[in-house]
């Protein structure tokens, strides 16, 4: 038996302390369990908010990395060995599959869930050890950073099912980062009207002139059937709820630090729908492959940059620096 397998990974210590250290696997894949080799992992806002010190719901040192893509090396016992060399996306997504919610399939609510990247060991660096069901596998064919796309893009599509039937709906996008963008597409597709409203030059630039959006930088005085509100703070859901009209739909994405003032005689008096939004579930990761597979969304209209895993923290500053800039993919 061989020993230790070292390899590299992202570790952030404490807000503004990001570092690659040398970590080990044990020679053996743990039971149930398959040997992923990241090809592209993504840098998402809740990453910013973790190196920054504004995340809600970590403790450190956190080991990041959820938006992941990568192939299978190697794979523990009770795994198919079937499973080695096929490309795959994660689900980070850690549930207990005992609790009330999980009963009731929706494990992504689990009252015990831990999220790789986050509460759990996530998969920023050369190697990942990873239960075989948070693994989806890809089409053959599809290039290998499209698939880093699956798990924001799989935020969008179990958001829009929630959402319900939007076709021929008037629908209001607030944010023009990776996840309002990725909302707006998924809503365009499923057959909605789209505008995308965002405060930032830059960003509305992106929305247009990449994606073919109407945009604004305020949601004016025109009334919505649908709001998704993928901000995460208190202007953006005030204008999310008054932009709906009567009965319509307000749908929180953006993920809120502090608790936000609403206009609560307004949900209540036009019974407006406010509904929040967690993750995704199996289907709706599958839904986001399948939209990358066929060409209905392309992945390349987000990735703005690539950069070597041992130069994390410059992936990290270019993420920060937002504006046209939408998905940093590192690459081990």
């Amino acid at each position: 038996m061989s020993g230790p397998v070292p390899y590299r990974r992202v570790v952030v210590d404490a807000p503004e302390q990001l570092r690659v250290e040398t970590a080990s696997l044990p020679a053996e894949v743990p039971e149930g369990h398959a040997r992923l080799r990241p090809a592209a992992i993504g840098i998402c806002g809740s990453d910013l908010h973790v190196l920054g010190g504004h995340h809600p719901f970590v403790s450190y040192p956190v080991h990041p990395g959820h938006e992941v893509v990568g192939g299978v090396v190697a794979v523990g016992a009770g795994v198919d060995p079937t499973w080695v060399g096929r490309a795959v996306a994660l689900e980070p997504s850690l549930a207990c599959g005992v609790c009330r919610t999980c009963r009731r399939g929706k494990y992504h609510l689990c009252e015990d869930l831990r999220v790789m990247g986050f509460q759990a060991p996530g998969a920023m660096g050369e190697l990942a050890d990873v239960p075989l069901d948070r693994l989806h596998p890809l089409p053959d064919g599809m290039p290998a950073e499209h698939g880093a796309l699956v798990e924001p893009l799989a935020v969008a599509t179990h958001a829009l099912r929630l959402a319900g039937d939007v076709a021929g709906c008037d629908v209001v996008v607030l944010g023009a980062g990776t996840i309002g963008l990725t909302c707006a597409v998924v809503a365009r597709e499923d057959g909605a009207k789209v505008l995308v409203v965002d405060t930032d030059d830059a960003r509305r630039r992106v929305a247009a002139e990449r994606f073919g959006f109407e945009v604004a930088s305020t949601v004016g005085e025109q009334a919505f059937d649908v709001a998704l509100e993928c901000v995460g703070n208190e202007p953006a859901l005030r204008s999310a709820i008054a932009a709906v009209v009567k009965a319509g739909t307000v749908m929180v994405i953006g993920v809120h630090g502090h608790d936000p003032a609403i206009q609560a005689g307004w949900v209540q008096d036009r019974e407006l729908r406010l509904q929040g939004t967690l993750m995704y579930q199996t289907e709706d990761v599958q839904r986001a492959i399948e939209l990358l597979a066929d060409g209905r969304v392309d992945a390349g209209a987000w990735i703005d940059a690539r950069v070597p895993l041992e130069e994390a923290q410059r992936g990290y500053d270019l993420a920060r620096a937002g504006g046209a800039t939408l998905k940093v993919l590192l690459i081990p």
